[in-house]
């Protein structure tokens, strides 16, 4: 198996379903119909959105045709895969709204003028409901109910609408249309989450005598501070987020993020994984592979390395806490500068000259890009000035001649003069 194939085969992937199949397929060079479908439930594409899609770029450069589905039928309904309740119902001018928000993110990676691109409303408003009743009868109750999270909620008494049900019927009819088109759907990709709803596609492909499209799916990427990426929480790092934002939230990954930020995030190959990974294991410090990760997620979608030197290199300051071993101090210094003008202000209409409130203050030296990062932290009760914890976004902090403490969590911390 030459390197380009392995890679295809195994750089992101977490199961592949039929793996022999596929593997002697791609060995035979057939061009295969890959397909991948997305349902457009909000603006934000974040990193791990755009795992299937740099493997979609990889069947893409091989001279596969390559299917990008659009869901804003499914989107209006909400798959459940990975929810602990029903999600709410979206309009179909919602749902078109966001996917041509989406379709414009996708073009950083993937050539759009050699894809085809598809509606699944195009057949699914068609289905009537005599039709429906004809899908659904591929399917058992047991078997919806044996997904986890369905299991759960059930087990918990939370409700489940017999509407939930019908997504991996959907989606599984989806397959079943794309082969129609071309004589066969031969590939789907998706998330681990999406592992029910890509069999509902076998199943259903069976059922109309198609041949089963295999299964090709990827583990999901965690957000920065290693819990779930959600397009709602400040964990996430959006594609077209502005590069100091991207660096700031990268260089800050959890240590133990770090190959598998390079393994599904970046287009490094495997060989370069492993030795990311030899580099770690050999006592090289994570902050250095932790700023070349961030230029490299940076170059890949802003086309160019961030500058750090506008924040004081960062670059630099990250890595002398590697030479000085210090493990939780002080990131940086920063100067104060009078002459900047806030968009809040005391009583009188102006603020002391050496203070500012606490919610720009955390903006202006980057431990926050957003009002929404600022709540979180002070509500988390990590913010400290000067050792004090402090809640409250308009709290007034004065910079003093000695220089005021700023700190947020345990690695954050900087020192703020006039």
């Amino acid at each position: 198996m030459n390197s380009q194939i392995h890679n295809l085969l195994n750089k992101w992937v977490s199961k592949l379903i039929d793996a022999d199949n596929l593997t002697k397929r791609l060995e035979s060079w057939d061009k295969l119909v890959v397909k991948f479908g997305i349902d457009p439930s909000g603006t934000i594409v974040h990193l791990g959105h755009m795992v299937p899609i740099l493997k979609l770029k990889q069947f893409q450069e091989m001279g596969h045709k390559v299917i990008l589905l659009i869901g804003d039928a499914t989107a209006q309904v909400g798959d459940a895969s990975d929810k602990d309740a029903e999600r709410p119902m979206l309009t179909r001018v919602q749902t078109r709204h966001n996917a041509e928000l989406f379709i414009d993110k996708f073009n950083k990676v993937l050539d759009l003028s050699k894809i085809e691109i598809y509606w699944n409303s195009e057949w699914l408003d068609a289905v009537n409901f005599a039709w429906v009743g004809e899908l659904a009868k591929n399917f058992s109750v047991a078997e919806m109910l044996d997904r986890d999270n369905f299991s759960k909620r059930y087990k918990s008494g939370v409700r489940i609408s017999l509407q939930e049900f019908l997504y991996p019927i959907m989606q599984g009819y989806d397959s079943v249309a794309i082969a129609r088109k071309y004589g066969a759907c031969d590939l789907e990709l998706g998330g681990t989450d999406q592992y029910f709803n890509l069999l509902a596609g076998r199943t259903l492909m069976d059922a109309h005598g198609l041949p089963k499209q295999d299964i090709m799916t990827f583990d999901l990427l965690v957000g920065s501070d290693g819990k779930k990426m959600s397009k709602t929480s400040p964990n996430t790092i959006a594609i077209d987020e502005a590069p100091q934002s991207m660096y700031q939230k990268l260089i800050n990954i959890h240590d133990d993020l770090i190959v598998k930020y390079y393994e599904l995030a970046t287009d490094a190959t495997l060989e370069e994984v492993v030795v990311v990974q030899q580099r770690l294991e050999s006592g090289e410090h994570p902050n250095i592979l932790k700023i070349e990760l961030a230029q490299r997620v940076i170059t890949m979608y802003h086309g160019k390395p961030y500058d750090a030197s506008d924040i004081g290199n960062i670059e630099q300051q990250y890595l002398s806490l590697y030479f000085l071993g210090r493990k939780q101090m002080m990131s940086s210094v920063i100067f104060w500068s009078t002459d900047k003008v806030y968009s809040s202000y005391d009583d009188t209409g102006k603020l002391p000259e050496n203070s500012i409130f606490l919610s720009d203050l955390l903006k202006e030296i980057l431990f926050c890009t957003t009002s929404w990062d600022v709540r979180n932290a002070l509500a988390g009760k990590s913010v400290r000035i000067d050792g004090v914890v402090i809640e409250d976004p308009k709290y007034l902090v004065t910079i003093t001649v000695d220089g005021t403490l700023v700190e947020m969590g345990k690695k954050k911390a900087k020192r703020v003069f006039l």
